[in-house]
């Protein structure tokens, strides 16, 4: 098995350097980076932390702290349990049935046999708009959800490469990756507001810990400081940790991409698939905004001009998706 991975990654160009790398040390480098991206973020709310102790009493500091580890990772621990029924109520999704949809059940049994996971559950969106999403914690609790138009508009070549994405999603458990970055941020949002609004009440400054300090010729201009840096960091601490996100969330993308033409040995077939999505002009699919970065394409952007860019997207441009996988 090992010989048939490095003689596919031989073939598989670096985009915009011409240099041939192993699929498997491609997918280890962008694993690498988005863990750094990740790090960065627990950065973030580690400095926060200290910042919060130095301004404050540090017994003050570790509950505030705490209480907003409790709510952030709660949440995230809420999202990564019931994301998948959250998704697809959100979505309209409804069970495909063999008798009703034969077509794509072998289609996603055939690629699950590839990518060597469980058969996932199988969905269908009843909308004309081309899309599909995945969810589920791990490869046993997986679920696939594609649209009637996506079904319509791509040869089974491509359908395939299709599921091949999303099922590349949960077997790089990029949903359970994604909870834990998001209950950092979550946890560093909660944080924030508790801290705001408790100098709101003169409560940040005026501590015990402050007067014990300033009693004994204490440094009340380093408190002064840390508070400063704290308000700061607290302000444009969440901004940073948002753009990290995304910046995670196109990696992924691209990692998935990458996999799903392992497993599927035809990039070609998503590529075309990618395509297709970008001259589609029609219908969009109306789903929250809290579940679009879960779909192939974001259902809200107009994909006719070759996707969304930029650092506030959570999706790579379809004509790079489509040139990397080309160079493949």
């Amino acid at each position: 098995m090992s010989d048939q991975v490095r003689q596919l990654g031989d073939q598989f160009t670096v985009p915009g350097t011409g240099r041939k790398i192993n699929l498997l040390d491609y997918q280890a480098a962008n694993k690498r980076s988005t863990w750094l991206l990740a790090l960065f973020t627990v950065l973030l709310l580690a400095a926060a932390a200290y910042l919060l102790a130095q301004a404050v009493d540090p017994g003050s500091a570790l509950f505030f702290i705490g209480v907003a580890g409790v709510l952030g990772f709660g949440q995230a621990a809420v999202g990564f349990w019931f994301s998948d029924q959250v998704a697809l109520a959100a979505s309209g999704a409804r069970v495909a049935t063999v008798d009703e949809h034969r077509y794509l059940v072998n289609v996603a049994e055939a690629v699950a046999i590839g990518a060597g996971v469980p058969m996932p559950k199988v969905y269908v969106i009843d909308s004309p708009a081309p899309n599909a999403f995945a969810t589920g914690r791990d490869p046993q609790h997986a679920s696939i959800a594609v649209t009637t138009g996506l079904l319509q508009l791509l040869d089974r070549q491509e359908l395939e490469g299709v599921v091949a994405h999303e099922l590349a999603h949960v077997r790089n458990y990029d949903i359970r990756f994604m909870s834990m970055l998001v209950a950092t941020l979550g946890a560093l949002l909660v944080l924030r507001d508790m801290v705001l609004r408790w100098g709101m009440y003169g409560g940040l400054g005026g501590g015990r810990g402050s007067s014990r300090r300033d009693s004994r010729g204490g440094n009340g201009r380093g408190q002064g400081i840390a508070l400063i840096l704290l308000v700061v960091l607290l302000v444009i601490g969440p901004i940073v940790g948002t753009l990290v996100r995304l910046a995670v969330s196109r990696g992924r993308e691209y990692l998935a991409d990458a996999t799903g033409a392992y497993i599927t040995r035809n990039p070609e077939g998503l590529a075309r698939a990618l395509e297709k999505l970008a001259d589609y002009s029609g219908q969009r699919l109306e789903v929250s905004e809290g579940v679009r970065h879960m779909f192939f394409v974001n259902p809200a952007m107009h994909v006719g001009g070759g996707g969304e860019a930029g650092i506030f997207s959570t999706h790579p441009p379809l004509a790079e998706r489509i040139r990397r996988l080309r160079n493949m």
